[in-house]
């Protein structure tokens, strides 16, 4: 019985990451964001949270998205005719400009 109540204080083996020890907490950058800043995102760790696993799961699947996104939208903008440089990203939430 006290195995069980370890476990189910613990979790269940190796789910988690290693925790970050000592790390602060790295926020999102202002403006775009990709693949890249995503990877880099970190949050404060506190007893009662979200389970770190699943964070971590729906992070690298953003991750992964928009990579996919981000080379899909190169080699499209790379087929327009005179187009010598990328389409700037717009930044979330900001309105369209024109």
């Amino acid at each position: 019985m006290l195995f069980g109540a370890v476990l189910l204080v613990l979790g269940r083996g190796d789910l988690l990451r290693p925790e970050v020890v000592g790390g602060e907490p790295v926020p999102l950058p202002a403006g775009a964001v990709g693949a890249d800043e995503i990877a880099e995102v970190r949050f404060s760790i506190v007893h009662r949270g979200y389970r770190m696993d699943q964070v971590d799961a729906v992070l690298d699947r953003l991750q992964r998205e928009l990579a996919w996104r981000d080379h899909r939208l190169a080699e499209l903008e790379a087929r327009i005719p005179g187009s010598a440089a990328p389409l700037p990203r717009r930044r979330p939430g900001a309105p369209d400009e024109g």
